[in-house]
């Protein structure tokens, strides 16, 4: 029990040794907000929090970056996003359905990643579709939210990851805190480049104001 608790918790520090330095770049936007990384002292109360916080963030990033992609990705490229999505919704067991879940959203950042932003805000200001640019102002807003609380998760996951390695009692929740940490990083590049085409897209579409706070209020996104 001792030995796994200190590969656990060795494990949770390395992850967070380039986390808060990398995502110190604001995925490219060079003034993306504001975060909170202090904690509350109690640090079972910080890592319920944090846990809270990442639930809140997938949610965000996830349905936006769908969203986003039903206006940005080609029609072929969406059906086979719904019918993984539609796949994944039919597991049983939570646990793989949350991954199978994970892994679709992940599949669509990849694609949104790869976008001509650039053609895209040429084309959306030219087809002037008010109700579609809402649509995607509203998507932008609420994925850039979700960044923001990444990079809120990323500010504390340092210390939390000094503060768990030093109380046993908090073993089964190291690698819930772990497991996020790890995704935040897998997930860098590819929010990055999204975050730097969204900044070109709301200056062309003149959405809502991207978020400037990790505690602002998500907006509702319309089909």
């Amino acid at each position: 029990m001792k030995i796994q608790h200190i590969v656990l918790a060795a494990a949770l520090a390395a992850a967070t040794v380039a986390a808060p330095q990398a995502w110190a770049i604001d995925f490219g936007l060079p003034k993306l907000g504001k975060t909170n990384s202090a904690g509350s002292g109690n640090v079972e109360a910080d890592i319920k929090a944090f846990l809270q916080t990442a639930d809140e963030a997938r949610t965000l990033t996830g349905q936006s970056a769908f969203s986003l992609g039903q206006a940005l990705l080609t029609k072929t490229e969406m059906e086979a996003a719904a019918a993984a999505l539609a796949a994944a919704n039919a597991i049983t067991d939570p646990k793989e359905k949350e991954v199978a879940k994970a892994k679709v959203m992940t599949d669509v950042q990849a694609q949104l990643a790869k976008v001509d932003f650039d053609a895209a805000a040429k084309e959306l200001a030219k087809a002037n579709d008010k109700k579609k640019n809402a649509l995607i102002g509203n998507s932008m807003f609420n994925f850039v939210l979700g960044l923001l609380k990444d990079k809120e998760l990323a500010s504390r996951g340092s210390a939390l990851a000094s503060s768990v390695a030093s109380n046993p009692m908090l073993l089964s929740k190291a690698g819930e805190v772990k497991d996020v940490l790890s995704s935040l990083s897998s997930q860098m590049g590819d929010m990055g480049k999204i975050a730097t085409g969204l900044q070109k897209m709301a200056s062309t579409i003149k959405s809502v104001p991207l978020p400037t706070s990790a505690s602002a209020a998500p907006v509702a996104i319309a089909d």
